[in-house]
C-alpha cells in the first residue's frame, strides 16, 4: 500500500491526489445494498484469468500488478509526449491506473485457500465507476477506468489516457499469465494486420 501512496504523490492536482489517496486507504462501497459483500485484504487478492482462450490460472499480488501498470503508464505517457508531442493528462492517467483494479477486493475472496467469487453482481470496473461517481471524481478519470477492458468492453477507450492504460494493463496481464501458467502452456501471440482483421470480421464486404 505504501508503494501505491507514493505513486499517488506524483499527482499534481491536490484535490485529485487527496481523493485518490482516500480511495486507496478506504475503498469502501457506499451503496447500502452492496455493503453486505465482504472486503478481502488487498494483499490477499488472487484473480483467476486467462489469455487468448488458454487455460485459466490465478494471478496473485494485486498491489504488484497495480504498481507495475501505473509505472509503465507513466513511462509510456512520457515517451509519447517526448517523441510525438501529444499532451497526456498525467494526473488522470496515474489516478486511473492506481484505481482500475482496486475493487477486485469485493469481487474475489479466498476461502480455505481457494479463490471464489464473492457473488457481487457487478464486476470490479463497474463497482469502481459507481463509487468514483459517488465520490465526485472527474469524468476523465472515471472514463479511463470504465474503458480499461478495451474495445471489447462496454465503453471503448476514447482518449490517449484510456488507450495507454488498456494496452499497458493487457501487456502486464500477459506477462503475469506467462509467469503463472504451467510450463507446458507457453503464451502464443497472434498478430494480425488490418487487412486480415477486415477479412475475418467481414468488414467492408457486401455481407457486412
Amino acid at each position: 500500500m505504501e508503494e501505491l501512496i507514493q505513486l499517488a504523490e506524483k499527482i499534481k492536482d491536490k484535490e485529485l491526489k487527496k481523493k485518490v489517496v482516500e480511495f486507496l486507504k478506504n475503498p469502501e462501497l457506499s451503496h447500502e445494498e452492496f455493503k453486505k459483500y465482504p472486503r478481502e485484504e488487498i494483499e490477499n487478492v488472487r484473480t483467476p484469468f486467462s489469455v487468448a482462450g488458454r487455460g485459466t490460472v490465478e494471478r496473485g499480488d494485486l498491489i504488484r500488478h497495480i504498481v507495475s501498470v501505473t509505472e509503465l503508464c507513466i513511462k509510456t505517457a512520457e515517451d509519447i509526449e517526448k517523441n510525438y508531442g501529444i499532451v497526456i493528462n498525467m494526473d488522470y492517467l496515474i489516478a486511473g491506473a492506481l484505481l482500475h483494479d482496486i475493487m477486485k477486493i469485493f469481487e474475489w475472496k479466498v476461502e480455505g485457500g481457494e479463490v471464489k467469487h464473492s457473488g457481487v453482481l457487478l464486476d470490479h470496473s463497474m463497482l469502481a465507476v459507481a463509487e468514483l461517481y459517488h465520490r465526485g471524481f472527474p469524468e476523465g478519470v472515471i472514463h479511463i477506468i470504465a474503458s480499461h477492458f478495451g474495445e471489447a468492453g462496454p465503453t471503448p477507450p476514447r482518449n490517449f489516457e484510456a488507450l495507454i492504460l488498456h494496452h499497458v494493463d493487457s501487456l502486464v496481464s500477459m506477462v503475469e499469465f506467462h509467469l503463472s501458467a504451467p510450463k507446458e502452456q507457453p503464451v502464443q501471440l497472434l498478430l494480425l494486420d488490418e487487412e486480415t482483421v477486415r477479412k475475418l470480421t467481414g468488414e467492408g464486404t457486401e455481407e457486412s
